[in-house]
Order: C-alpha cells, then sequence, then structure tokens
C-alpha cells in the first residue's frame, strides 16, 4: 500500500541534476515564464543550471517527448504551445496543477473521468481480484479516517490509489495507463497549500466507501452509479470551491 501513483511515475524519469533539467525547464515552459516560440540554448541552460551538456540535451528529448518543445536542426530548440503539449502525460499533469492553469486541468479531467470511470466501474465489478477489492475498501477506510484527522495528504495519496487499483481492476491495458495521469492530480492536489484544494467532504467519503463495497460485492450496476456519483460530485464541488476563491 505504500506505493504511490507519484512514486511510479517519478521513478521514470530517475532524480539527480536530468530530472532537476526536466522539473525546471517543464514548470517554467507550463508556467509560461518560457513562452511559446522562444528559443532555448543548450549553453545558456548549462549555465543557468549548473549542468553539462549532455544532461541538457536528455532533458530536451524528454521534453520533446511530452511535446513542449521540439529541436529543429540549425535552428535551435522551440518552445511549443499548450496545443502541442501531451496533457494525459502524468508529468505535464503535475506540472500544470502546480501552475496557473490548475482549475483548468482540474475541470478538464474531472470531465473525462465521467465517461472512464463509470465504464471502468463497470469491467472492475466484474473482473478486478478480491484482494485487490478488499485492498480498495481498505483505502476507502483510511480515507474516511483522514477526512476525520483532517490529513489531506493521507486522503489524497489513498485516493490516488484507489482510483490506480480501480482501473486496473478492468483488467484493460488502455483503461489501466490513465491511472498515473488520475494519480499525478490527485497527487498534486494533497501537496497544493492554495485555498480550496483541500477541502474534503464527509459526501465524498461516503461515495468512495459504496463504491469500494460495490466492487467487493461484484455489484456492477452499483458500482457505475456510484463511480458516476462520485466524479459528479467531485466535479460539482470543485466547480463550487472554484466559484468561491476566484480560481
Amino acid at each position: 500500500m505504500a506505493d504511490t501513483s507519484s512514486a511510479r511515475y517519478r521513478a521514470r524519469i530517475g532524480s539527480g541534476l536530468y530530472a532537476h533539467v526536466v522539473d525546471v525547464l517543464g514548470q517554467e515552459i507550463i508556467d509560461g515564464v518560457i513562452e511559446p516560440g522562444t528559443i532555448v540554448y543548450a549553453d545558456q541552460l548549462c549555465d543557468r543550471l549548473g549542468v553539462s551538456r549532455s544532461v541538457v540535451r536528455e532533458g530536451i528529448r524528454t521534453l520533446s517527448s511530452m511535446g513542449l518543445v521540439e529541436a529543429r536542426p540549425q535552428v535551435g530548440t522551440r518552445v511549443l504551445p499548450p496545443s502541442s503539449w501531451d496533457l494525459l502525460n502524468p508529468y505535464v499533469v503535475k506540472w500544470r496543477g502546480q501552475g496557473p492553469t490548475y482549475a483548468l486541468q482540474m475541470k478538464q479531467l474531472l470531465e473525462l473521468r465521467l465517461g472512464i470511470e463509470h465504464a471502468a466501474a463497470g469491467l472492475a465489478a466484474q473482473r478486478i481480484s478480491a484482494e485487490s477489492a478488499a485492498e480498495i475498501l481498505e483505502r476507502a477506510q483510511i480515507m474516511q479516517q483522514a477526512f476525520l484527522d483532517h490529513d489531506a495528504r493521507k486522503f489524497f495519496e489513498m485516493d490516488a490509489g484507489f482510483h490506480r487499483l480501480l482501473l486496473e481492476g478492468t483488467d484493460n491495458a488502455v483503461m489501466a495507463q490513465l491511472a498515473d495521469t488520475i494519480g499525478a492530480t490527485l497527487d498534486a492536489r494533497g501537496h497544493d497549500t492554495r485555498p480550496g484544494m483541500h477541502d474534503i467532504t464527509a459526501e465524498s467519503v461516503a461515495n468512495h466507501i459504496r463504491l469500494a463495497e460495490a466492487l467487493v460485492a461484484r455489484d456492477v450496476n452499483s458500482a457505475q452509479e456510484m463511480a458516476l456519483t462520485l466524479v459528479q460530485r467531485t466535479l460539482e464541488e470543485f466547480e463550487e470551491v472554484s466559484a468561491r476563491y476566484g480560481v
């Protein structure tokens, strides 16, 4: 249970200087500090970040795979607009979640989840292992205690694992790949200190528990109904938070 979505996707770029370059540049591009169309030069990045050209080149290749930059011979590395970004990449999700467009991203991903998790819950109710279903219920119960303890970080850590197990429980590889995307969103929210990001309702906790119980019981209809209700109410709650705090 200690394995979190954030730990899993962060492992893909490792740590150290290379990861630092990717994280710094990725966040600056997402935040608009480095604007679309800007040409970034390896030598300048080496000086600014205190790394070698090989580290910068590797970082640029990673950012290029995410659609954030484009390297052209004789031209240099050009920063690309948001329309080119891989918006489902967990790192892009993480950076957007920490940037000025976090509210827009939250709304967009919740709208995506409305359709996906409804279908996923029905499949998982039929295919998930008894062990994974029991772990989902355990996570929901820990979320309930975290809510009572006002421990938002623990709540969203368990929430990320809850939805990962749900998607992986579909035995559908395409749906399972979205677990990192959703996990990155919840991880970012758990670490976010902005107003409203830690607002959790008793209704949300209850909906997670009911969904988990439906999966344990292999009740397809109830699982689908609760998944739809859970995400729909989360979307409504977030829109209320956005209106209240003007985000």
